[in-house]
């Protein structure tokens, strides 16, 4: 795989070049780029009129980057970084450094991400969503004042493709490595002179997992799932529409397996596990995955002389039972087993003026409650039963509910001062109100004793004022520079993972929220006749209280079991910084040549480290912990910050061409680099990356675009770089890339 410097200097090389060509006065006629239309600012806008650095993908986007999941995002984003937490079932996603550390089902992310405009309180709720899909929107930097909460780093928005008033259809069948069928389809028409309707499916059936048991010779990381969408649209008068959205997911897929290492600490080196990702050690644990998902939302839109009311109204639902081998041993150390219920209801309201001339504005009220039923187990048996034979510690479990209510209502204006110059102003009252209720236990195996660890019943409310002022300087249609400042927050959690610590006020209790100031200078540049797009971004960003995933030695469990027993927990940095740049360049420089770079760079660091106190006043609690002073690995000032690669690159060359009259070819090679990264704070167990990918397409089509066929690849090198880390319960875990895959896709429009 290609290193880090040669890769830096290649990039560095190809920007020199295509800045070069920006200054020569060369005239394209044949060929532009297509214009992306976005709804970043909550108004249909070209992605390039818009003072806010933001990445768009659109259907056909998503097809030639054969992108299958959420996380399939980061390889193509810059500044975009993204993770499987857990064994294929909890998307991470981190921009510009800020995401979410822990992955514990009732606890948000630093970035917001919505579907067709509703917020998805949790990131199970994205389970389906990837197909399909008129495009994708990657908005960066705080977004508090027209999203609200949980988008210190930014938001993403998935848009699905709507009903038509002429009648389409579609089929895609993809055939690919270890026996794996997916189909989408899609119909979409007019009912009636008012009335048009669309339905999705998707289909994924793997036969065989990408992974084996050296022992047992059981297979892990099969690929079972299903989707289907229905979206009616309908024109209720010549002033009012709306839009009904139903959609239901399925996931009964075999999650894939973690390596264990570092377990000789425990004087067990034979529970160590192959490094090769396609060989694993699970033993007789029975994973699995019963994940169900659906939900239903309508959104009104009627225009008034002045202004047009949208209302957005959606509940949405998630079933989530996981048995995963966690811990990635074929012994029980800290398997994980969860039943998790997801309920969420949302609404908003939102005037966007329709008054012509240089000023704009829109206006709006959210309101949401999020229930979230949480029961989780580690299973630790064989800890306990090495130890003190059948008696110990089996299971730790924690079992709680949590209820969110947000509300929030927002200002946002934007004022053309003179036909260069345009005025952003926005602004955001915000108000959350967590409720927790839950014990965390352990008990034996038998239950012969349940002992309580930590009981905790709390509420906190908590409210902010979020805003942003930007300016915009459009010197002619070529170029847009922009400057803003703007905050956001991140609303307070609590921590709920199953811990031993029976101290409260170091393993669960309350983290109170993060702030963020953003500092950002751009431009966007449009040149050689459209064929040649160039943004770039400086950003500064200030953290208050930043929530973070720690590392620390037990010490009471620690001394009973005679070894070194570790638990996490969630504490607010007092204060922590990140600077940063993005460049991101999309060129044709010839007809059916298109060229596509991108880079970003990340420097973070804690600026003000906890003390102890800190640490205890993450909890009502007011007696001084113990266990502080013992974090596996002090949290420093000038430390890096979790999720935040120093470097990240992507590029794409395709080239299409004619084969006779009726064919048209296309071949495209891809690429992806990401530097290493830590998933927690102060442990260097968490280190994981670099990660890297090639990948490759050849479609050849018909010139009517009737049907098409595909052959592809995906990680053409074989890497095997460690993709997510984290210290486990008796040593380091790791999830590792999986192997080259490759396949064929047929596609056919009717």
């Amino acid at each position: 795989m290609m290193n880090t410097r040669t890769f830096q200097k290649q990039f560095l090389v190809a920007s020199i070049g295509v800045a070069t060509l920006a200054s020569v006065n060369v005239a394209f006629a044949q060929y532009q780029l297509e214009e992306v239309v976005v709804t970043a600012q909550k108004r249909a806008q070209s992605v390039n009129d818009i003072g806010v650095s933001a990445s768009a993908f659109g259907g056909e986007d998503i097809k030639n980057l054969n992108m299958e999941s959420a996380v399939d995002l980061g390889a193509h984003t810059p500044g975009l970084s993204t993770a499987n937490a857990t064994s294929g079932g909890t998307p991470i996603f981190a921009i510009r450094g800020i995401g979410l550390d822990d992955f514990s089902p009732n606890n948000n992310s630093g970035v917001g991400v919505y579907t067709d405009e509703v917020f998805a309180s949790a990131p199970a709720l994205l389970g389906g969503q990837l197909f399909d899909l008129e495009r994708v929107e990657v908005l960066k930097g705080p977004q508090g004042t027209l999203y609200g909460k949980n988008t210190t780093g930014g938001a993403i928005n998935f848009i699905s493709n709507k009903p038509t008033d002429e009648f389409e259809a579609y089929l895609e069948a993809d055939y690919s490595r270890w026996n794996t069928v997916e189909i989408t389809s899609a119909l979409s028409g007019a009912l009636s002179d008012t009335v048009r309707g669309r339905v999705a499916v998707n289909y994924v059936e793997q036969g065989e997992g990408w992974q084996k048991d050296i022992n047992t010779g059981k297979e892990f990381g099969k690929a079972d799932s299903k989707a289907i969408r229905g979206l009616l649209d309908f024109d209720f008068s010549d002033t009012t529409t709306g839009l009904l959205k139903v959609y239901y997911s399925k996931d009964d897929s075999t999650p894939l397996s973690p390596d264990a290492e570092q377990h000789e600490l425990w004087g067990y080196p034979e529970l160590n596990s192959p490094k090769d990702p396609s060989k694993v050690t699970v033993g007789d644990l029975d994973v699995s995955r019963d994940e169900e998902g659906y939900g239903v939302a309508l959104t009104l839109n009627t225009d008034f002389d002045l202004f047009t009311l949208t209302s957005i109204t959606a509940w949405d639902t998630y079933d989530q039972a996981v048995v995963d081998n966690y811990g990635g041993t074929s012994e029980r150390i800290t398997d994980f087993i969860q039943d998790n219920k997801i309920d969420q209801v949302s609404q908003e309201l939102r005037l966007t003026g329709n008054t012509e001339g240089a000023f704009s504005w829109i206006l709006g009220f959210n309101y949401s409650q999020e229930t979230v039923d949480a029961y989780g187990i580690f299973d630790d048996s064989f800890v306990a039963y090495e130890t003190f034979g059948d008696v110990g510690t089996d299971l730790i479990i924690a079992d709680y509910e949590q209820e969110t209510e947000s509300f929030g209502v927002y200002l946002h204006t934007e004022t053309e001062l003179n036909e260069e110059l345009k005025l952003t102003v926005g602004l955001r009252y915000s108000k959350d109100e967590r409720a927790f209720d839950g014990i965390d236990s352990n008990t034996d195996l038998e239950g012969s004793f349940n002992d309580i660890l930590n009981d905790l019943d709390e509420t906190h409310t908590e409210d902010d004022v979020t805003g942003k002022i930007g300016l915009d300087w459009i010197p002619n249609n070529d170029w847009l520079f922009y400057a803003n400042v703007a905050t956001s927050y991140k609303s307070g959690l609590f921590y709920g993972a199953p811990v031993l610590d029976p101290d409260p006020g170091v393993a669960w209790g309350y983290v109170s929220p993060e702030e963020i100031t953003s500092y950002e200078m751009g431009f966007k540049a449009t040149l050689l006749d459209s064929t040649l797009q160039i943004n770039g971004a400086l950003f500064f960003m200030d953290y208050k209280n930043r929530q973070s995933l720690i590392t620390y030695l037990e010490d009471d469990f620690s001394v009973f079991l005679g070894l070194d027993v570790y638990d996490t927990t969630m504490i607010g940095i007092p204060e922590s910084e990140t600077e940063g740049a993005e460049l991101d360049i999309h060129w044709l420089p010839m007809e059916g040549l298109d060229i596509r770079l991108g880079a970003a760079y990340l420097n973070s660091k804690v600026t003000k480290a906890p003390t102890t106190a800190d640490m205890r006043g993450i909890s009502d609690d007011s007696s001084l912990p113990s266990n502080v002073d013992h974090i596996a690995n002090d949290i420093n000032e000038g430390q890096v910050l979790a999720q935040s690669p120093e470097w990240s690159y992507n590029g794409l060359v395709a080239y299409e061409w004619g084969m006779g009259d009726k064919l048209i070819a296309r071949a495209q090679l891809s690429a992806s680099w990401t530097d290493e990264q830590f998933a927690a704070l102060g442990d260097p167990n968490t280190g994981y990356g670099p990660v890297g990918s090639v990948d490759t397409v050849l479609t050849i089509r018909d010139a009517a675009d009737v049907w098409s066929v595909s052959v592809w690849g995906k990680n053409l090198e074989d890497n095997d770089a460690e993709t997510y880390a984290f210290t486990g319960f008796a040593g380091r875990v790791v999830y590792r890339q999986m192997k080259t895959s490759y396949g064929m896709s047929l596609n056919y429009n009717f």
